[in-house]
């Protein structure tokens, strides 16, 4: 199951970079979806590692969780303010 959620979000990476590059409008609900999914396979990483605590792994999933929403708040709201994001 992990590989099934890296490799979609991959696959919504490598398109939405491509839109990107041709600066056409992103959807915010595939950049979403992506943001999510790299998430889950995070936090499928983390509590696979056994040589982690709990506290430990709660502790990394909570801080990649806040980077990964505020990369994906800075990029929506570039997009935003470019007119190019999609809803």
């Amino acid at each position: 199951m992990q590989n099934i959620v890296k490799l979609l979000a991959d696959t919504i990476l490598v398109d939405l970079f491509q839109k990107n590059s041709k600066g056409e409008n992103i959807s915010k609900n595939e950049f979403d979806v992506m943001i999510a999914a790299y998430k889950k396979d995070h936090e499928q990483r983390i509590d696979n590692n056994i040589q982690l605590t709990s506290d430990q792994k709660s502790k990394l999933k909570k801080l990649y969780n806040e980077i990964a929403d505020n990369v994906k708040d800075y990029c929506q709201e570039s997009l935003r303010i470019e007119g190019r994001l999609a809803d």
